[in-house]
């Protein structure tokens, strides 16, 4: 009788590669957000003006102060989607909104916190502010700005962004379609690659 090579070897080694596909993807969506966004740089998020005062970090006036930045520039930051369906499959239901500019009807996802970067210049330092939206797909939880940089992973309520995400000007974003968003493999173009099912729980409140 023949012996069989150990089916055991077979399955372990296409684990392997199956980890080191996973692994080669992040580094590939490491690499793009450094390319678009440039190097990543820390910033602090938050979900509410009182979860910023308890983190320690901040006095009430700046977590006020970076609150109502992203509120003010949302309408014009905020991502917008052709369709309502659209929105939802990155945002989830009941996470988006309409709204119309210059003629053009949109839709937008709803804001669910803001950052706050500091950066400095000089020798003398200055904060950055900018809101921040959840896509419900990413199993990390984890936020993207309105121009869809990815907030890595951090300790706490630290995170890491490319620093172009915080510091270039805030512009009106344009209207992607499916095709347009299909190309980009999902919002921010990370979420194919670091997501699996549902993003769990619903909408988060985004208030004082």
């Amino acid at each position: 009788m023949t012996n069989q090579p150990p089916r055991r070897k077979r399955s372990v080694a296409a684990g392997l590669t199956a980890v080191g596909a996973v692994a080669m993807l992040s580094g590939c969506d490491d690499n793009n957000e450094q390319a678009r966004f440039g190097p990543p740089t820390e910033v602090a998020a938050f979900q509410s003006v009182q979860q910023c005062v308890d983190s320690g970090q901040y006095d009430r006036d700046t977590c006020t102060a970076a609150q109502q930045k992203a509120v003010n520039e949302d309408a014009k930051a905020a991502p917008r989607f052709d369709s309502q369906q659209l929105c939802e499959e990155q945002f989830g239901a009941a996470q988006c909104q309409r709204r119309s500019e210059g003629g053009q009807s949109f839709f937008t996802p709803l804001l669910t916190g803001f950052l706050i970067g500091q950066l400095l210049n000089n020798n003398s330092s200055r904060y950055n502010y900018g809101g921040l939206y959840r896509d419900r797909r990413d199993r990390d939880g984890g936020w993207y700005t309105g121009s869809g940089a990815y907030l890595g992973t951090g300790n706490g309520y630290r995170y890491s962004v490319g620093r172009d995400a915080i510091t270039t000007p805030v512009t009106t974003q344009r209207i992607q379609t499916r095709s347009s968003v299909v190309s980009r493999g999902g919002f921010g173009g990370r979420v194919s690659a670091r997501s699996s099912g549902g993003w769990g729980g619903g909408g988060r409140s985004f208030g004082g």
